[in-house]
């Protein structure tokens, strides 16, 4: 696991976390009361309660570690090293009972991803990658399948705010919305999507999935031609321009094709 060897216990200790976080997930999911938040979204009562979970686990843990999420103020101490926390990604698919949700937890360290783990409790899958150590799922390894052209069954997800802003006439194969970006990197990752398109989608959205599908082999690129790095993907939260995630000859065929209107 080269320069990452030494987060193997932190590794550890967040697949158990999010594991626990999500337990609590299932047996609660049917009751959930949702809220609206100012930009229409849905929250409710358990988002806020597994991230303040996580983020209490974490900080008895890591007290010099920043903690960061989708629900609360930044906190923690003031080192180098961040996690992000995205307590139920796809929070609108659970509220009408869509079995694509996930709890994600993230560790970037001087803005660098090195750490994710991503539960998706419908389905009983747990993905996690190290820098350098791989992609995993449920302790297979995971490479993310490419080829130089898409087939026009090939499953390429699009986010809602992506597909308001990109010719869709110009985005090769069956294009899908999850409603989860760590779903979607997920399934990048593993082969179920061929690609997934980003637009909006803040920092605790990717920073888990961003280690897995680099991990896998995988690529970010913008519509308008820019190749990131993992560390520039993440910086680049919320995300400003419509970005692909996809192994590298699929990337570079959406970055050659796809036009915005």
């Amino acid at each position: 696991m080269d320069a990452t060897h030494g987060l193997a216990r932190e590794l550890e200790f967040v697949k158990g976390l999010a594991a626990e976080a999500a337990r609590v997930a299932l047996e609660r999911a049917a009751g959930v009361t949702p809220q609206e938040k100012a930009n229409q979204s849905y929250v409710t009562d358990l988002d806020h309660d597994l991230e303040q979970l996580i983020r209490d686990r974490l900080g008895r843990e890591y007290p010099n570690d920043q903690l960061t999420g989708e629900e609360y103020a930044a906190a923690g101490g003031g080192g180098s090293r961040q996690w992000s926390i995205d307590p139920i990604d796809g929070t609108g698919n659970l509220v009408h009972g869509l079995p694509l949700w996930a709890v994600s937890i993230g560790l970037l360290d001087a803005g660098e991803p090195v750490l994710g783990v991503i539960v998706i409790p419908p389905l009983n899958e747990t993905y996690w990658a190290l820098k350098g150590g791989g992609a995993w799922r449920d302790g297979v390894r995971l490479h993310a399948q490419d080829a130089e052209v898409f087939h026009n069954q090939d499953n390429v997800c699009v986010g809602t705010n992506a597909l308001r802003v990109l010719d869709p006439r110009t985005i090769p194969g069956r294009l899908r919305d999850l409603g989860s970006a760590c779903c979607e990197q997920a399934f990048v990752a593993s082969g179920r999507l061929r690609a997934c398109t980003f637009l909006g989608e803040a920092l605790h959205d990717i920073a888990a999935g961003t280690v897995l599908v680099a991990e896998a082999g995988c690529g970010f690129g913008t519509v308008d031609g820019a190749i990131l790095t993992p560390a520039q993907m993440v910086a680049s939260a919320p995300i400003r321009r419509p970005t692909f995630v996809a192994p590298p000859h699929r990337l570079r065929a959406l970055m050659s094709q796809v036009r915005t209107f």
